[in-house]
């Protein structure tokens, strides 16, 4: 038993794809994902060391949660000791240098992130001065 059937199709409908306004400037005019022409887009290097930045960074920052940890950190800035402020961080960031505000201990720190060390983020803790009630600085 066969049974042939005849489909009559009057009008098809399809969604069109509306264009995105970034452009990508590329030497290839392949659309789909360049399996077809063997050209490649190349990756950028520093998109993957940003991802690898932030969670570095975010993983130093969490750590000071911990009570002693952060008062080792301001410990570390008020004295100006680089390798107390070493140790509390990752090894690809260091201590570039230490300077003072009107009224606050500075520290800045330069960290690096990727294979060639494509993202480097540079930041300032500071950390204020305390007085006691005769408006002396002091350490604690």
């Amino acid at each position: 038993m066969s049974a042939k059937l005849k489909l009559n199709i009057r009008s098809v409908k399809s969604a069109r794809k509306t264009a995105s306004r970034a452009r990508i400037s590329s030497d290839c005019k392949c659309k789909d994902d360049h399996k077809s022409c063997g050209c490649r887009r190349k990756e950028d290097p520093a998109v993957e060391a940003m991802q690898e930045a932030g969670k570095e960074l975010s993983d130093i920052f969490k750590q000071l949660k911990d009570e002693n940890t952060a008062a080792k950190l301001v410990k570390a800035i008020r004295c100006r000791d680089a390798r107390a402020v070493q140790s509390l961080l990752d090894c690809n960031c260091r201590v570039v240098c230490f300077f003072c505000t009107r009224d606050k201990d500075c520290v800045r720190i330069c960290c690096s992130f990727g294979r060639s060390n494509d993202v480097t983020v540079t930041f300032d803790i500071c950390v204020r001065r305390v007085q006691d009630e005769c408006r002396r600085n002091s350490w604690f």
